[in-house]
């Protein structure tokens, strides 16, 4: 009985965890073959479109298994919102993935398992508008480790 109390209170810290933690979140492959990662998780968020609160930072991770090796990463961002398409420039030490590796570290190897997280600013001058996001992880070549597509929107911070 004992044994029985012991594996319900393992199995509710490992289930409380895993919902902590979060599940990944819908998302689309990009376009032109490249490679898409095995999760991403957005922080806040589990069935898109995501809330990018207008003020803060959208957190997103990406767990993927880099197709070859490579020196360097940096992050390529692609907004599309009213029809538009225009890149999203990120403040130069965020682009530069390499930073935000949580398991692994630059140089990478071909085959190595990695998680990135992206923490990408939503300033307060942002239009509330639903977008499109493409997150696409490359090399200094820009050739594609890992890219995806997010639906999201953004909107205003909630009142406290």
């Amino acid at each position: 009985m004992a044994c029985l109390k012991l594996f319900s209170v393992v199995g509710l810290v490992v289930l409380a965890a895993t919902n902590a933690i979060g599940a990944g979140v819908a998302t689309r492959a990009c376009s032109g073959g490249r490679p898409a990662p095995t999760e991403v998780r957005v922080e806040g968020c589990t069935v898109p479109p995501c809330d990018l609160v207008r003020g803060s930072d959208a957190i997103m991770d990406m767990d993927f298994t880099a197709p070859f090796a490579a020196a360097n990463l940096r992050t390529q961002v692609v907004a599309t919102a009213l029809g538009v398409t225009a890149p999203f420039e990120l403040p130069a030490d965020r682009a530069a993935a390499c930073n935000w590796l949580l398991n692994a570290q630059c140089p990478v190897s071909a085959n190595e398992d990695i998680t990135y997280r992206l923490s990408m600013p939503v300033l307060l001058v942002y239009p509330r508008v639903s977008l499109t996001v493409e997150i696409n992880l490359v090399d200094d070549a820009g050739q594609s480790l890992a890219c995806f597509e997010l639906d999201a929107r953004v909107v205003s911070g909630r009142a406290v």
